[in-house]
């Protein structure tokens, strides 16, 4: 019995030097942080310094947190950055400050030694803005060379033990902020811009040349794709540099599914004239009624079944024709406009797809189209309030949300922030308010 008992003295012993281990080497090593200790019975740590932000995970009553720096929330709340052990893991999240009783007083605000207020600008080609000061945090924007930004606060990364900085920076003439790692950015100019180190403002209007054009988020066949032009698409010249791969790239402004959007194009896919323009309008085709064939049919946005899928219509719907040509399949494509839950838009079908010259059809009339429409639609939901954000989810018509909140975004329309369960996961995003009712 005495054996037993010794052995089980040592195994708590150890258990609790393996606890205190992890616990000093999971939290960033400054000097006696201030802690704290849950009040409610169930506390929700989230994301950032707001009740819309995600939920990092609830702690319960009791629970000790490690209180890294103190900030003012959108709410007009004081909120703590807190840094704790849960599940096995070390976790970072903010909680208001209401809700947690603090032994002793927070000196390490945000401001972090006086850092705030200063300018950096982007030292590497590119560089990733996060949501929190870790590179598990998403990716809010991706920042040329060169660009200037603002230090709000500075912090140590709870994961990496490196100086990250929160800052204020201007995209697509918008105000944004997100983290950035301080060895990314440089206090004087590396001899770059906002829209690249050799840029040069130009001006005129060019023409894609081939279809299936990718657009840039910078002049780099690395960048991300924010765009698929099809053959003959009009763009505006903004600017022209030399890419990392030694071509010269135009940053364009154009018009995608009624957004006006910005990104970069390699040269050699412009041109000046619109003899390359995808297939002639012919007099006996443009502006000719037609009505969806088979029971859904995709509408793409290039002459291609590669074209990305802009919408499902059902049979009957109807749609407009403006255009015909030859796709990379052989095929006859049609360019046709059409109305797809309130909006007016364009896109490529495949001839045999359309009864052409018919403006209804006999098993669904196109007053019901719409309804079948919205029944086999998808929504993308984004991660900011712009056409630019990463796509978080795609939803079907008819999905339920919970409304958080609505914005203005980037391209000035009105989008709405919501909360959503997917495959299990509550996940939040952002989406155009014209999709929802």
């Amino acid at each position: 019995m005495k054996t037993i008992i010794r052995r089980r003295g040592a195994f708590a012993l150890s258990l609790l030097l393996v606890l205190s281990l992890f616990l000093g080497a999971g939290i960033p090593s400054q000097a006696a942080r201030t802690t704290g200790t849950v009040k409610n019975p169930i506390l929700n740590v989230r994301s950032s310094p707001s009740t819309s932000s995600s939920i990092v995970c609830k702690l319960t009553q009791g629970t000790k947190v490690n209180i890294i720096n103190e900030t003012t929330g959108d709410d007009g709340m004081k909120w703590y950055d807190v840094y704790f052990a849960y599940g096995g893991d070390a976790k970072e999240g903010y909680v208001r400050a209401d809700l947690v009783n603090v032994a002793g007083n927070v000196s390490n605000t945000t401001s972090s030694g006086g850092s705030s207020g200063g300018s950096r600008y982007v030292k590497p080609a590119v560089a990733l803005v996060r949501s929190i000061a870790s590179t598990k945090g998403d990716i809010r924007s991706r920042l040329e060379k060169g660009t200037s930004v603002t230090i709000l606060s500075s912090k140590t990364g709870p994961d990496d033990g490196l100086t990250w900085y929160k800052v204020s920076y201007k995209q697509n003439g918008s105000s944004l902020e997100g983290y950035m790692r301080g060895d990314l950015l440089s206090e004087t100019n590396p001899g770059g811009t906002a829209s690249g180190s050799n840029a040069t403002d130009v001006s005129g209007t060019r023409y894609i040349n081939t279809d299936g054009v990718r657009v840039r988020s910078i002049a780099s066949t690395n960048g991300d794709i924010r765009s698929r032009l099809g053959k003959g698409t009009q763009v505006s010249l903004i600017s022209s540099k030399t890419g990392d791969d030694g071509m010269t790239w135009y940053k364009v402004s154009y018009t995608d599914n009624g957004y006006q959007l910005n990104g970069y194009v390699r040269s050699d896919l412009l041109s000046e004239g619109t003899t390359g323009t995808s297939g002639s309008s012919s007099s006996g085709i443009a502006q000719t009624p037609a009505t969806v064939k088979p029971a859904v049919a995709n509408i793409r946005s290039i002459a291609s079944t590669n074209g990305d899928i802009r919408s499902k219509l059902p049979q009957g719907t109807q749609v407009k024709i403006l255009l015909e040509k030859s796709g990379d399949d052989g095929w006859k494509w049609y360019k046709i406009s059409y109305t797809h839950q309130g909006q007016a838009l364009e896109g490529y079908i495949r001839s045999d797809l359309l009864n052409v010259g018919s403006t209804s059809s006999g098993s669904s009339g196109s007053s019901g189209s719409s309804g079948s429409s919205s029944s086999k639609a998808v929504a993308k939901v984004r991660s900011i309030a712009s056409p630019y954000g990463d796509i978080r989810a795609t939803l079907e018509n008819g999905t339920k949300v919970t409304i958080l909140k609505e914005v203005t975004g980037e391209d000035g329309q009105k989008w709405t922030k919501i909360a959503f369960t997917q495959n299990g996961n509550q996940l939040e995003g952002y989406v155009p308010s014209a999709l929802l009712k």
